[in-house]
């Protein structure tokens, strides 16, 4: 019997653009059950990716109908399962989340009409999906009882740190192929990337020479009653510049479009390592 195709998102690299930002908010503070069911909504409206995917037509009307119904019904499921789990999630958390949650659902609809464009696969729609899931991070920590602005900078850190890694992987693509729409990643990826890396040297030399920052942001940075912020502008600064240097690095190698699992398994690596800064702040 021949194996039936799978109904799991086929996009490996936005499994850890989901997991990075869920493990910071719910880590932000001891996650409270309302931050629990909005994570477990987030997994749930992400599986439910490629089963809708699939009925849109978007892998093509062969695969449609060959796996129609068990993908309307997986969609369904997981649709279902997240309107639910969110449900609760904010009547939980009380309308404290609600303007932490502007910010996602905001990317969320704006993304619905590229989709049905089949443009999410281009650097504005793979940026959107970016902004989606990096400012998940607001709701999961407001729903614990973490001010959402204390979380800005993690925000930060996981949409620079995506976008480079999307303006990379364009950037080897159109590298090794024709022109077209995304050729400007050639030069526009190892850019970016220089200007994230100097960005986070320069905050880094301010904070160790003891330089004030014109927002106020430090590492002595502290919160209502006392508690030192989970996250601040140097060791923010110090997070985003591992991912940044790798892919940096990366685009200055030239990689071969052959070799993008291991540039994945790299940024996975330089994130993860990035996650440690942050928590440990």
């Amino acid at each position: 019997m021949p194996n039936r195709p799978s109904l799991l998102p086929r996009e490996h690299g936005a499994y850890a653009e989901l997991a990075f930002p869920l493990v910071t908010g719910l880590a932000a503070a001891p996650p409270s059950p309302a931050a629990l069911a909005l994570a477990s909504a987030a997994v749930a409206f992400f599986l439910a990716n490629e089963p809708t995917a699939v009925l849109l037509g978007a892998r093509g009307e062969r695969l449609k109908n060959q796996v129609g119904p068990r993908a309307r019904r997986r969609a369904f499921l997981l649709m279902g399962a997240g309107i639910a789990l969110g449900g609760a999630g904010i009547a939980g958390a009380g309308a404290s989340v609600w303007p932490a949650l502007l910010c996602p659902l905001l990317a969320a609809a704006l993304l619905i009409p590229v989709v049905l464009a089949r443009r999410h696969k281009s650097v504005p729609g793979e940026l959107l999906v970016v902004t989606a899931f990096s400012t998940l991070v607001l709701p999961l920590a407001a729903a614990s009882g973490v001010a959402p602005i204390r979380m800005i900078p993690a925000v930060a850190v996981w949409w620079m740190s995506f976008a480079l890694g999307t303006l990379e992987v364009h950037a080897i693509k159109a590298r090794h192929r024709a022109r077209g729409r995304s050729d400007w990643t050639r030069w526009g990826s190892p850019l970016a990337s220089s200007l994230a890396v100097a960005i986070c040297l320069g905050a880094l030399w301010r904070e160790l020479l003891g330089i004030p920052s014109p927002l106020g942001l430090s590492v002595s940075l502290v919160g209502s009653g006392g508690d030192r912020a989970l996250l601040a502008l140097a060791p923010s600064a110090g997070a985003l510049l591992v991912p940044a240097a790798a892919l940096l690095v990366l685009s200055l190698i030239r990689v071969h479009p052959r070799r993008l699992k291991r540039v994945g398994w790299t940024l996975v690596a330089a994130n993860s390592l990035a996650l440690i800064i942050l928590l440990r702040a």
